[in-house]
């Protein structure tokens, strides 16, 4: 009898604690690997068809015309012909990179979380591409790492190669390849979907409004995501995020002292927010986008104090200011 007695006992705590447990949601998948089947084609006429079944590559990313479309198609074509650019894609492929099916298995998990944060909200279909980084045509074609619309992903493989790529994305400097590195391309998903579901102050275009709009991303992109090092999110070295960890009660009082918190100026804010290798108006060791790190400190610091608001709460409250005085935040470091 006691045996039978606490056999009912424990699988009642059981199926107690199961129910309570949230259920993974099904999700609307609709991931394909473009770049696969161009590079299998055996003929221009083939790249065509495809082009046209996934006309959202060929709009949405090469922004091509109905006129220029077939030249399009001849071109990338010939491209993946070219021995080098041929080399370069078979190493987009390996495991180091973006071979087997790692890359659409953390995506997928990924939004699978959004859907949990977010119940209802869409889930957008997912294409990737490589296209050497555009080298197509006479420049009447477009070619960037990443399209991103609460609809429709597009991202190019070829720009996240990162420092171990045969090439180097054009235009790219060292401190922007950290965020271009094959490891760091979900998190860089994650964190411009982001901008689709938080909310902010229209009216409002101070610094801090800014502020806390990027913090926001980089909390959402850190709580989908949360075993992504800062260095791939920030884009820092480990050495930069140390110090400024260290040193961010001095980064704070330059932005108190110079009353920089309200300031609507688009040239003073795009000191503080844009990318650069360095905010020198700080300090020459200061790394670029401190104040949209700044914001996430300050959002990061918020929701600790109120750890029952969910995820969906705080990214579309639009109260900058309110979520600044809440925060407490004084240029505290974080505690580890």
């Amino acid at each position: 009898m006691k045996i039978l007695y606490a056999l009912g006992i424990g699988f009642l705590l059981w199926s107690c604690s199961s129910s309570t447990e949230k259920a993974a949601p099904t999700i609307a998948w609709d991931f394909v690997r473009v770049e696969r089947s161009i590079a299998a084609a055996k003929t221009d006429a083939e790249v065509s068809a495809l082009l046209n079944k996934y006309p959202e590559i060929k709009v949405g990313y090469f922004s091509a015309t109905s006129e220029n479309s077939p030249f399009l198609a001849q071109d990338l074509f010939r491209l993946y012909a070219n021995p080098a650019l041929r080399k370069f894609y078979d190493q987009s492929q390996e495991a180091a990179f973006f071979g087997g099916d790692a890359l659409e298995k953390e995506l997928k998990e990924a939004f699978t979380k959004i859907q949990q944060e977010f119940p209802g909200v869409k889930t957008p279909k997912i294409r990737t591409i490589f296209s050497g980084f555009g080298g197509i045509g006479g420049g009447e074609f477009t070619a960037q790492n990443l399209v991103v619309s609460d609809t429709l992903i597009i991202v190019g493989l070829d720009f996240f190669m990162g420092s171990r790529g045969l090439y180097k994305a054009p235009n790219v400097y060292e401190y922007q390849l950290r965020k271009l590195e094959p490891k760091a391309l979900v998190a860089q998903i994650i964190l411009q979907y982001s901008a689709y579901l938080i909310k902010k102050t229209d009216n409002d275009v101070s610094l801090l409004s800014d502020m806390i709009w990027y913090g926001k991303g980089y909390v959402f992109t850190k709580t989908i995501l949360p075993s992504v090092p800062d260095s791939l999110l920030f884009g820092y070295t480990q050495q930069e995020i140390a110090e400024t960890n260290a040193f961010q009660r001095e980064v704070w009082e330059h932005f108190i002292d110079n009353k920089l918190l309200f300031s609507g100026d688009k040239i003073l804010k795009a000191k503080y927010l844009d990318e650069r290798p360095k905010t020198a108006e700080i300090g020459p060791d200061c790394p670029g986008g401190i104040g949209r790190w700044l914001g996430w400190r300050i959002v990061d610091t918020y929701w600790k104090q109120k750890p029952k608001i969910s995820l969906a709460k705080i990214v579309t409250d639009p109260e900058a200011n309110r979520i600044f005085l809440d925060s407490g935040y004084r240029g505290e470091a974080e505690e580890k």
